[in-house]
């Protein structure tokens, strides 16, 4: 019987298997061909073979169907790879002291462990990976984190959506306020043109009164000077 604490540790075990990459860790770089560029040939990488943990071409995918020793590899899109969560990648699939995949599973330790660590766990109840990882996906355990991912994934959605209609909100409140902004200036434009006419106006009036008024005074002293003289 697998403890609830196993089921726990073998979370983030069975969500790598899900997702398709057992025994991977991110590549430095899928762009192009792994064993092409071995042979100093540059081609696109398609696929991603979990088991060689190497981006590979249509070519090299078929010669991994050919031949006995890869024909049972499993196969993802490298578009795919590439969009898997760092936190699904980034999880250990190999021993640090051993340098191997995790085939077994120590329940005392709540530790997955490859076939050299199992001389240093004798005594204890070691079970294979592929079991309790089984068992993990059909727990109550995993089936709720599933259950609050898919309510996690919803609420990032909705959220998303909310932003975005936000973004689209804010858009389309500053259309309408440059609007509004260009009406009233508008209007201030009208009305100083207005204001400048009617001063204009105004001054033109007053200085045609002036001169009028200067030329009669003018007009009268240049009498009285003939007079006089």
């Amino acid at each position: 019987m697998v403890s609830v604490v196993t089921e726990v540790v073998c979370w983030w075990l069975v969500l790598s298997q899900e997702w398709c990459v057992d025994g991977i860790t991110m590549a430095t770089s899928s762009t192009h061909c792994g064993p092409c560029s071995e042979r100093h040939i540059t081609k696109p990488s398609v696929h991603w073979c979990s088991e060689c943990e190497v981006s590979i071409c249509d070519d090299c995918q078929k010669l991994h169907k050919v031949l006995k020793a890869t024909r049972s590899h499993e196969f993802i899109p490298i578009a795919k790879y590439e969009s898997i969560p760092s936190f699904i990648t980034d999880i250990q699939q190999s021993c640090n002291y051993h340098n191997e995949k995790y085939q077994q599973y120590c329940v005392a330790h709540a530790l997955p462990i490859c076939f050299k660590c199992i001389k240093e766990h004798q005594k204890c109840n070691v079970i294979p990976l592929d079991e309790v990882t089984n068992n993990a996906k059909t727990s109550g355990h995993l089936q709720d984190l599933e259950t609050r991912l898919i309510d996690l994934l919803h609420n990032i959605d909705r959220i998303k959506k909310d932003r975005n209609f936000n973004l689209e909100s804010i858009e389309e409140r500053k259309g309408r306020k440059l609007v509004e902004i260009q009406q009233i200036r508008n209007q201030i434009n009208n009305r100083l043109d207005k204001l400048e006419k009617e001063i204009l106006q105004d001054l033109e009036k007053k200085t045609f009164h002036c001169t009028e008024n200067i030329n009669k005074i003018l007009s009268l002293m240049e009498e009285k000077s003939n007079l006089i003289t």
